[in-house]
């Protein structure tokens, strides 16, 4: 069997920087166990495998270790390709997706992810948290949240001390699982642009991801929901400890939020199985 595979780097317009997705296309439809093998064998921090459809693009992710619902980063390098290929259009593109049908912007060479609105879905244990992570402070509230992928968020007050973070990356995956999300993204307000992060997902097989696009639209939710910064745009930086810096974009369209960012594809190829 022969498919096409491209390596895409997300939220950024430079190679070798943002957050790489491998995207496939042109398969028949694969089992899970295939697909996971294949994610394993590309070892990025997610795949997307792709069917087109009458009415858009069918999506299902995966990361080496499990498939996951909905990946910002991997939307927005699979259908910045899938526009480079002609396959997608300027304007509003439907993927059909395990969380349901989502509207994909392609516009100025930006692609645009519209989420979920925001949900809280429960209060994290900000003390074990800090334990985990190595830090003496945290900023609360700790929260999981949802726009479609459930995740965590807590703040850090500066950027030295977001970068200072060590995770224990067993006890991270343990205390994930216990509290239903894949991962958790740590903010700090310490930056040139609205917030800088990182995320970190050990339970799903992603130690630390560069940039998050669900993170981005879920803190962009945190932040309205707990008045500790109330916009209706965004700009956070993200990837500076894996030297894979990147921007992701956020502008809520009444409680939607839409994640948007740019891409470069920088490799092309074929998987043979």
């Amino acid at each position: 069997m022969k498919c096409r595979a491209f390596k895409v780097d997300a939220f950024t317009n430079q190679a070798f920087k943002g957050n790489p997705a491998a995207v496939v296309l042109d398969c028949p439809e694969l089992d899970a166990e295939t697909m996971l093998a294949i994610a394993g064998e590309l070892n990025l921090s997610e795949t997307a495998f792709v069917w087109p459809e009458k009415k858009g693009f069918r999506v299902r992710f995966f990361t080496p270790g499990d498939e996951i619902p909905l990946c910002g980063h991997a939307t927005i390098a699979t259908f910045y390709l899938l526009w480079r290929l002609g396959m997608a259009k300027e304007g509003i593109n439907k993927m059909i997706s395990k969380v349901g049908e989502l509207d994909v912007l392609i516009k100025d060479r930006k692609v645009w992810l519209k989420q979920l609105p925001p949900k809280i879905i429960g209060e994290l244990n900000i003390e074990e948290l800090k334990s985990i992570l190595g830090v003496k402070e945290l900023v609360g509230p700790a929260l999981a949240m949802t726009t479609g992928t459930p995740e965590g968020v807590v703040g850090i007050r500066t950027f030295k001390e977001l970068m200072n973070i060590k995770p224990n990356m067993e006890a991270l995956a343990e205390f994930s699982k216990e509290n239903g999300i894949i991962g958790v993204y740590v903010y700090t307000l310490d930056s040139k642009f609205d917030a800088a992060g990182r995320f970190f997902a050990p339970a799903v097989g992603v130690p630390e991801d560069p940039v998050t696009g669900t993170a981005s639209g879920i803190l962009a939710g945190y932040l309205r929901l707990t008045d500790k910064l109330t916009k209706d745009s965004y700009i956070f930086e993200q990837g500076h400890a894996l030297k894979r810096e990147g921007k992701a974009y956020v502008e809520f369209e009444g409680n939607h939020p839409w994640v948007g960012g740019e891409a470069r594809v920088i490799l092309e190829g074929q998987l043979e199985f």
